[in-house]
């Protein structure tokens, strides 16, 4: 999988999730987003698990919390 498939992706579940439009480019992470909270990041990523065919550990879903960080733990999951 590319990088901006997994990217397009990623944005379609935020967007889903966090009820916002987003572009491909925007920072987004759950700082700046108010709606990311931790049930919708958990949500977020086990929509992400089964629509990407990956799975992270707890230790890796505390981590991820951004767009990019997410994006690249995909495509590192994907290269290994």
């Amino acid at each position: 999988m590319q990088r901006n498939q997994i990217e397009q992706a990623v944005l379609n579940v935020l967007e889903a999730f966090l009820k916002c439009q987003l572009k491909l480019g925007d920072e987004i992470s759950r700082q700046n987003t108010a709606d990311w909270d931790s049930l919708k990041h958990m949500e977020i990523m086990f929509a992400l698990e089964e629509e990407l065919g990956v799975e992270f550990s707890e230790e890796e879903l505390a981590k991820l919390d951004s767009a990019v960080k997410i994006v690249d733990a995909v495509l590192a999951k994907h290269a290994a």
